[in-house]
């Protein structure tokens, strides 16, 4: 074989192993640039339902929502008035400690002044702490009527598909709401059928 054909051989030879390698590294890259690359979620997440509804107006359906503030507007108006009689009685007792002090010994003296403070310390207590109570007592007067209303607005959600129930009552968390999501007529329904609101004159 003359050295031209040996020549021309080795050069389509080398040819051949160049495209060759040429191939290999071109799938190479392909397939590194594939691993690398974010793959897209299969099943991509939808948009999540929201809805709202509206405490105010299914509390003031609730029949025993009166029962439960006139309850409650007695025991405030008692825990008042407890309060009013324990600082009329330490005015008077006050008083009348002054107009005897100078008859009493200062044994006697000393005594009841520490008598009169601790009973002073227990009305200031009293007077600082009703309003605690008050809103204690209240919040546990609503608390039957508030979880009856959770357990249908969380049956409804999971009957819906809703992943999240806002109440439109607290202003500082929604501004605004359209129509279209708001359940409070359902609400409403489901508590009529279990016979935990009143029925409407109109029948709605």
């Amino acid at each position: 074989m003359s050295r031209s054909r040996r020549s021309d051989r080795l050069a389509a030879e080398l040819v051949r192993h160049g495209i060759a390698a040429l191939a290999l590294a071109t799938l190479v890259l392909t397939t590194e640039a594939r691993a690398q690359a974010p793959r897209a979620d299969p099943k991509p997440r939808g948009v999540q339902r929201v809805a709202v509804f509206d405490s105010r107006v299914v509390f003031d359906s609730m029949p025993e929502r009166s029962a439960a503030e006139s309850e409650f507007a007695l025991e405030q108006a008692k825990a008042r008035t407890l309060l009013a009689a324990a600082t009329d009685s330490l005015r008077l007792a006050l008083d009348k400690f002054v107009k005897a002090e100078s008859q009493l010994s200062p044994r006697q003296r000393e005594a009841t002044a520490m008598h009169l403070r601790a009973r002073e310390l227990l009305v200031e207590e009293m007077a600082a702490n009703l309003d605690h109570v008050i809103l204690r007592r209240q919040a546990e007067l609503q608390a039957p009527l508030r979880e009856r209303v959770r357990t249908v607005v969380r049956h409804i959600r999971e009957r819906t598909g809703y992943e999240l129930v806002l109440d439109r009552a607290n202003d500082q968390v929604v501004i605004d709401a359209a129509s279209q999501i708001d359940i409070t007529t359902e609400v409403l329904r489901e508590l009529r059928a279990r016979k935990d609101v009143a029925r409407s004159p109109g029948g709605r």
